[in-house]
């Protein structure tokens, strides 16, 4: 086939996918492994397949891991970049919550419809990591807080295939392009201009293979990519170290026979990849009205 006529045919795909008056998915990319990193540009190979999507790249110029949904109040630096692959976009001399921010509130116009942070080279699970540390999780949580639905995705430490959570999180994106369904359930409820986001968890398989995806919350630990705390030592006058334990291993067992995992941590430890929606707010929702005997208290 000519080149010409390659072209013609995939035209005729993109407007088959995509009908006269129906709007591409305007999706924001970013991640906080920077730019360059390969798994932002395996996640957005896998997208760019889909002719009903309108890719923008907006990344951190260098790895920015570990910095939660800090931003910046200081000047930072806009320029352009590329994945590994070789896709243009916009490398940030910020963090991952600048990126998001940045793309939403000035790079694009009109602003994105989904955001997807990743894929992020290590698991980002646990509620110490998913909500204090990821700054994957960190770009999520700053996108729906300014109403975007947001996906954040993660790689198992100590794996390189960036092609299942790719893939999955593609026919996630394709979904929320077709249907409604996904779109209305990340609606937050709590009466902000707030939108909720996914958080993605693929394991790193020591030997067999992923065992399917489960549908958990975050576990109540103080994770720290790997280990937990669970005490402190004195060392010295003054000074103490951390006790950790290994609750969330580097490697899964994907041979595991454990059935209804209870939360991210153990289903990722017995090869499950793992969505838990997470709501950026701090606010207790509906519960809210419950607390209101608090404001009869005197204070004079």
């Amino acid at each position: 086939m000519t080149t010409r006529r390659l072209l013609i045919a995939i035209g005729l795909l993109a407007f088959i996918a995509c009908p006269a008056g129906a709007q591409p998915t305007r999706v924001l990319v970013t991640n906080d492994d920077g730019i360059g990193a390969p798994g932002i540009a395996a996640l957005v190979d896998e997208l760019a397949l889909n002719p009903n999507l309108e890719l923008h790249i907006y990344a951190p110029a260098t790895n920015q891991s570990g910095v939660s949904d800090t931003f910046s109040t200081t000047p930072f630096g806009v320029a352009a970049g590329t994945t590994a692959s070789n896709t243009p976009g916009t490398a940030i001399s910020g963090t991952p919550a600048d990126s998001a921010m940045y793309g939403i509130l000035y790079g694009m116009t009109p602003p994105p419809d989904l955001v997807v942070s990743g894929i992020n080279a290590g698991q980002n699970i646990g509620r110490f990591v998913a909500e204090d540390g990821s700054g994957t999780v960190g770009a999520a949580l700053a996108a729906a807080r300014l109403g975007i639905p947001a996906i954040a995705v993660s790689l198992g430490l100590g794996s390189n295939d960036y092609a299942k959570p790719a893939r999955y999180v593609a026919n996630v994106v394709e979904d929320f392009h077709h249907s409604k369904r996904l779109g209305k359930k990340l609606m937050s409820k709590n009466g902000l201009n707030q939108s909720l986001l996914l958080n993605v968890n693929f394991p790193a398989c020591g030997s067999g293979s992923v065992r399917g995806v489960v549908l958990v919350p975050l576990a109540h630990s103080q994770d720290l990519v790997g280990r937990s705390v669970i005490g402190y030592t004195m060392t010295g006058p003054g000074t103490f170290q951390a006790q950790l334990s290994t609750t969330n291993a580097f490697a899964s067992d994907c041979n595991s026979t454990l059935v209804e995992p209870k939360d991210d941590i153990e289903a990722m430890n017995n090869g499950f990849a793992t969505v838990t929606p997470l709501n950026p707010s701090l606010t207790v929702d509906s519960k809210l009205k419950k607390f209101k005997f608090l404001t009869k208290f005197p204070f004079n």
